[in-house]
């Protein structure tokens, strides 16, 4: 990602996507599976997950007019050597981390080999779904508003965009310090994206903590 981007002209029409993916897309999809009863089908939901990300990269390129190399999504082969070395430290640190963190859920997921096989669509879908969020908090949202503001301000604003926002709503509703956790961990995110210009490490790393966090969650409802 060329760090011009942050300097470039404010893009109004992926403002635009962003807030519609938001407040219309992602809500209209969630409706229509809740009228269908198939919110709670997990097939479903990955497929709905796909469409997200499907539809949020079409407008990126169509609407929006910009690569998606430009957000900092790029193939392996065009990654710095510096990027590359970060990747290949952090994400076994990350795993690690959140295996310690949650040791007792592989535990209980190895005593039950039946939910091996929706356990794997589950996690591919929270695991899509953190990976969306970086897509459109920090990919467009954050990038967007440094542009308008600054980095702190745009930053600030799109984290609490980010941390209040319909995406982590359960955590703050379900435990007070969950909201704190997520403007900590979504400012981390931010930061690292600013610096490193890579969106893809940042999102394979919270798809990781997605899995953790929200996948075994989810899983362990079936039990």
């Amino acid at each position: 990602m060329d760090e011009s981007i942050f300097k470039a002209n404010p893009n109004n029409k992926l403002l635009l996507i962003s807030v519609l993916m938001l407040v219309c897309i992602k809500p209209t999809l969630d409706f229509i599976l809740g009228h269908l009863g198939l919110d709670n089908n997990h097939y479903v939901s990955l497929i709905e997950q796909i469409i997200l990300i499907a539809i949020l990269c079409i407008s990126v390129i169509k609407i929006g007019k910009i690569r998606l190399s430009q957000m900092g999504v790029e193939a392996w082969k065009n990654w710095d050597e510096k990027n590359k070395r970060i990747f290949f430290i952090v994400t076994p640190i990350v795993l690690i981390a959140f295996s310690f963190l949650f040791i007792s859920n592989l535990k209980t997921l190895m005593n039950h080999s039946e939910l091996y096989g929706i356990g794997s669509v589950i996690f591919l879908r929270v695991f899509l779904y953190g990976f969306y969020q970086e897509l459109l908090y920090r990919g467009i949202l954050q990038t967007e508003l440094i542009k308008r503001w600054s980095f702190w301000i745009g930053t600030i604003i799109s984290n609490l965009i980010f941390t209040f926002g319909p995406e982590h709503i359960h955590f703050y509703t379900s435990t007070p310090i969950g909201f704190a956790v997520m403007f900590c961990l979504g400012l981390l995110f931010s930061i690292i994206f600013y610096r490193s210009k890579n969106l893809v490490s940042v999102g394979i790393w919270h798809g990781i903590g997605s899995i953790f966090i929200d996948g075994f969650r989810i899983l362990f409802q079936i039990i």
